[in-house]
């Protein structure tokens, strides 16, 4: 068993900290202000949501799975909505006309109500329409300037532009009756409703936001960042591969917070008085036991395993033997030592070697990022 910790612990130590990506962005390699809009602009919908009473706009973002990305206030209390692609006929264009006109149907697949972010499917969208392409939070720079393409209060297919004000981490926001975190990018770009829902494109043209929600006052409106609409996208891809994960979590036993008052041995002395029968082991052979195993159902089997890594006697790290066949399936770190887990790395195919990693961020208890390993 010893053998099989230090195995995934070695694996853990060399992978815990990497960032997957997962697969390849093609990227402009430069362009015209006009070019953004003549590039972009059939690539954005009307998104209609009768049960909500509210309309906005959406971006193509994989034509050929049907994917459309919006924000989640525009498909509030709806499972379907309806799609209108750009006309090629200007007097379509005009509103009025345009929800005459016929629609698709798109199903809600996914949604984030705390990133304000939704993904819909739609089945036929014409093969001419590309793919609006992603960039990255650090193509834009605080005094760049930034686009938007819209349907601003009726007005379909409206093109903007302003200059980025800032970009703000873990920012909260609410509407009427809901409250949302997210990294977001301030901006003047002019965003009524209609907008909500819409690209946020860089200079070079790629996607960098969402466009989401304004503040009082005059041009102080905020996009959800992409670096939020990469992790929610990898989430959805993921789960349709077939890949099972933990949406919640429970904070493991033992894990604690480490601070000035804290004793040396509150961590294993608990174990121990938890678990009388656990028994502790010197993984380095330094003369410190660092690692308890513990039979937690009382079966006879050793299930857990409390892990005290820089032997300071607090426990940074917990394995879990959830079918009791000798292999850690589960690992859950403590990296920043503030008393939560916020990586778990698990090792599904039990080879001793882990194959998912989760992240909870802003450890409120929901993992926010799984990343499969190849």
């Amino acid at each position: 068993m010893n053998k099989k910790y230090a195995s995934i612990e070695n694996y853990t130590n060399q992978t815990s900290r990497k960032i997957f990506r997962k697969g390849k962005r093609n990227k402009y390699r430069g362009t015209s202000i006009g070019d953004i809009y003549k590039k972009n602009a059939s690539s954005v919908v009307y998104i209609g949501n009768e049960k909500g009473n509210s309309m906005g706009s959406g971006s193509i973002i994989d034509g050929k799975k049907g994917w459309i990305l919006t924000n989640w206030h525009v498909i509030e209390k709806a499972t379907t909505v309806d799609v209108w692609f750009k006309p090629e006929d200007l007097e379509n264009m005009d509103e009025r006309r345009l929800l005459f006109q016929p629609s698709y149907v798109g199903k809600i697949i996914k949604k984030s109500k705390r990133k304000d972010l939704a993904l819909i499917e739609v089945q036929g969208i014409p093969k001419n329409i590309k793919n609006i392409v992603f960039g990255k939070t650090t193509d834009i720079s605080i005094g760049s300037t930034v686009y938007a393409i819209g349907h601003p209060k009726g007005e379909t297919w409206s093109f903007n532009s302003g200059m980025v004000s800032q970009k703000r981490q873990n920012y909260r926001w609410e509407y009427q009756d809901s409250r949302h975190n997210a990294n977001v990018i301030q901006h003047e770009v002019p965003t009524n409703p209609g907008n909500s829902g819409g690209p946020l494109f860089s200079e070079k043209g790629l996607l960098v936001g969402v466009n989401s929600f304004t503040h009082t006052g005059q041009l102080i409106n905020f996009s959800v960042a992409v670096d939020e609409v990469n992790e929610f996208i990898l989430q959805q891809e993921e789960e349709e591969q077939g890949i099972q994960y933990i949406k919640k979590k429970k904070k493991p036993s033992y894990i604690t917070k480490k601070s000035e008052k804290t004793k040396t041995s509150d961590s294993t002395e608990g174990i121990k008085k938890t678990y009388p029968d656990a028994f502790s082991q010197d993984a380095n052979n330094n003369g410190t036991d660092d690692t308890w195993y513990v039979d937690t159902n009382n079966n006879g089997e050793i299930d857990t395993a409390f892990i005290d890594d820089d032997e300071d006697g607090i426990i940074e790290a917990i394995l879990i033997d959830d079918n009791e066949n000798r292999v850690w399936e589960i690992l859950y770190f403590d990296e920043d030592l503030d008393g939560n887990p916020d990586i778990m790395m698990m090792d599904r195919d039990e080879d001793g070697k882990a194959d998912v990693t989760a992240f909870d961020y802003d450890q409120d208890g929901e993992w926010d990022k799984f990343e499969k390993i190849s």
